[in-house]
């Protein structure tokens, strides 16, 4: 009787250092942030995947229209390519990124106000460079490089809902339906080639 008894206090003991073992566990990791999806940015043989800024990304809940914009415009992290005329900018995401779909931005204009709901894209770099200049006649300045931003949408963005917007000259319902709707915002840079 005593062997088993023995047995059973050791069983128990083991039984409650595990348990132990488990909740120290969990409240480590509920301490941690969680990780933020990726976004995957190719250019040749280059590529980067970065995550995004923790204040750039919203775990399900909208950025707010101030904290999107700033995002849009936070470069000092960004991955860097040098970019060649004729060359393939090449964009993937994550799953969960693509889900309610992400929209792309150049120099914080955006390319389309229809998201994108693939997890892959390419993107001319001739395009998105003409896409950055404000006079689309103008001569390109060589020296000046690009932003180019992909954005997650919330569930409930909706491009009716931001095109009536921009025909009524509303700018805070514009605001709103469009940067109101961003939950993360990864950016990278190209910079112009000799």
């Amino acid at each position: 009787m005593t062997a088993i008894s023995g047995m059973m206090g050791r069983r128990a003991l083991r039984t409650t250092l595990a348990v132990g073992a488990v909740s120290l566990g969990l409240a480590g990791l509920t301490a941690c942030e969680r990780p933020t999806p990726n976004a995957h940015f190719t250019l040749g043989a280059s590529t980067s995947s970065p995550e995004t800024a923790s204040d750039c990304f919203g775990h399900d809940d909208p950025l707010g229209v101030q904290r999107a914009q700033e995002c849009l415009e936070h470069t000092d992290d960004a991955p860097s390519f040098t970019s060649q005329r004729g060359e393939t900018f090449r964009v993937g995401v994550d799953p969960s990124i693509a889900e309610h779909g992400w929209l792309l931005f150049v120099n914080g204009e955006t390319r389309s106000v229809d998201p994108y709901t693939t997890t892959f894209q390419n993107f001319p770099v001739d395009e998105l460079h003409a896409m950055s200049q404000a006079d689309p006649f103008g001569e390109e300045d060589e020296d000046e490089g690009i932003t180019v931003s992909v954005v997650k949408l919330t569930g409930d963005y909706d491009s009716d809902e931001l095109m009536a917007a921009y025909q009524a000259q509303d700018e805070d319902a514009f605001n709103e339906a469009l940067y109101g709707r961003f939950e993360g915002v990864w950016n990278a840079r190209l910079e112009p080639g000799n």
